[in-house]
């Protein structure tokens, strides 16, 4: 019987659902987003997933710790305002 996903992915997977809790305030779609484009630049340079898991995780968390933080300043500001 075939696995139901590739080994490959299954710390891309690990990764975003770890980086899902700790950004649960930043929506699903964005978290995963944020990952598969951190994926994709690694791919980018032609290394294989589990050698660039370090550089996926740094990309994929600058890129949620600058959405988390432009939330909680819109956030702000509408209360301020509101």
């Amino acid at each position: 019987m075939k696995a139901a996903r590739p080994t490959s992915l299954e710390p891309v997977l690990t990764l975003a659902r770890t980086l899902a809790e700790e950004f649960d305030t930043v929506p699903l779609p964005m978290v995963s987003r944020a990952v598969k484009s951190a994926v994709q630049a690694t791919s980018l340079f032609g290394d294989n997933i589990a050698d660039s898991l370090p550089t996926i995780e740094r990309i994929a968390r600058e890129d949620l710790i600058a959405l988390r933080d432009t939330a909680a300043e819109q956030q702000q500001a509408l209360a301020e305002a509101g």
